[in-house]
């Protein structure tokens, strides 16, 4: 088959798959705010670079926000260490009763740095490529994984997408929420036409003779110098970190019992950097700048 036009992102699928899983690596194997902090302001701008017209960041912005205060309230409420007392809950209640510290709210606040570091490495893999893009940047191996994962993201999407266009219909027709039970009338059929859609793709899957053999597919995308050097820059900044934690580098921060300044190896900071290269844009071929 011919090439078809690809999703417009500029690198090989396959650059991408490892950028990302490089990403993740360097925002989980520390709990360093400092790094984690680099690697989620790379990838924003990664992600930034690179989003196609038409696609909207808002479901990412509040999912990451959502992810990031519930864990540093629940960090909070839960771990009552720490010298700097600033509030305090009745001893009475189970779980969260106690001193509320600096120090907690702040390892808190890391982990869920950490969260949103990793959120945003990924998102490329679904704000940037296609689905289709997803499926060829997967090994032969895992072929079938990489569909699965592919037909995942475009339910999530279209869960979202029935679930906007049914609440807009309802509240044509009078419907107000007014508590859990008025929803009903929401979240009934949105679940019913997921299911519906599911069934849909199982029989057009089914048709197109899906796991009988090896799939048809578009022609990928060359992995040329450019992708060489994203890869290379973005497995070397996963090497470094690990080195670094297997070297007994001080990796982590710990700010119990007093809060304390994180610290900052100079080797860890240039990988975090290394992982930004994909934001920096060639312009095409044949095209000279203004």
């Amino acid at each position: 088959m011919t090439a078809a036009p690809g999703s417009g992102a500029g690198l090989a699928p396959r650059a991408w798959l490892v950028w990302s899983i490089a990403a993740v690596t360097v925002a989980l194997v520390t709990d360093n705010p400092v790094y984690r902090g680099l690697v989620a302001l790379v990838a924003l701008d990664v992600l930034l670079t690179w989003l196609p017209p038409g696609r909207r960041l808002r479901s990412l912005a509040v999912a990451v926000a959502l992810a990031a205060a519930l864990a540093a309230l629940i960090n909070l409420l839960a771990s009552h260490t720490g010298a700097d007392v600033f509030a305090r809950l009745p001893d009475g209640l189970p779980l969260v009763g106690g001193p509320l510290t600096l120090e907690s709210l702040a390892f808190g606040g890391a982990l869920g740095l950490g969260l949103v570091a990793a959120l945003l490495s990924v998102a490329p893999l679904s704000l940037v490529l296609e689905p289709h893009d997803v499926v060829d940047a997967m090994p032969a191996a895992l072929e079938r994984t990489g569909i699965a994962v592919a037909t995942s993201l475009n339910l999530v999407s279209g869960f979202g997408r029935t679930f906007t266009e049914v609440r807009d219909a309802q509240r044509m027709r009078g419907w107000k929420p007014g508590g859990l039970r008025s929803w009903n009338e929401v979240l009934v059929p949105v679940v019913l036409t997921a299911i519906e859609d599911s069934v849909l793709l199982a029989e057009s899957m089914e048709a197109r003779a899906f796991g009988a053999g090896r799939r048809t597919s578009y022609a990928t995308a060359r992995v040329g110098a450019r992708e060489a050097v994203v890869v290379a820059a973005a497995l070397a900044a996963a090497t470094v970190f690990i080195g670094l934690r297997v070297a007994g580098v001080p990796m982590g921060w710990y700010p119990y019992p007093t809060l304390s300044l994180p610290p900052i190896h100079p080797l860890a900071v240039a990988g975090c950097l290394a992982l930004a290269l994909p934001a920096f844009r060639l312009p095409a071929r044949g095209s000279r700048p203004r």
